[in-house]
């Protein structure tokens, strides 16, 4: 998935929240689309809650805290997002 082809541009909308508008890769777009038909939720919660997810994992990490993923006998060790 790239998304190195993003060009976020920030503007304010009259509630005070954020608008931001970014150029995806159609395999980011489809990732992005597909995760919030799985989720039910639209496409900016989507990238909320990943925006949310990376600053915890990202918090843990520098406290030195690993990401382990487990399933049933089976251990991955997330090293870096």
């Amino acid at each position: 998935m790239n998304t190195e082809n993003t060009t976020p541009r920030a503007e304010a909308t009259s509630s005070g929240m954020k608008r931001i508008t970014a150029d995806f890769s159609p395999e980011a777009y489809d990732v992005l689309t597909e995760t919030s038909k799985r989720l039910s939720i639209s496409k900016a919660e989507s990238l909320r809650k990943a925006l949310g997810l990376i600053d915890f994992v990202t918090r843990q990490q520098k406290e030195g805290w690993t990401l382990i993923l487990e399933k049933g006998d089976k251990r991955k060790e997330i090293v870096t997002l």
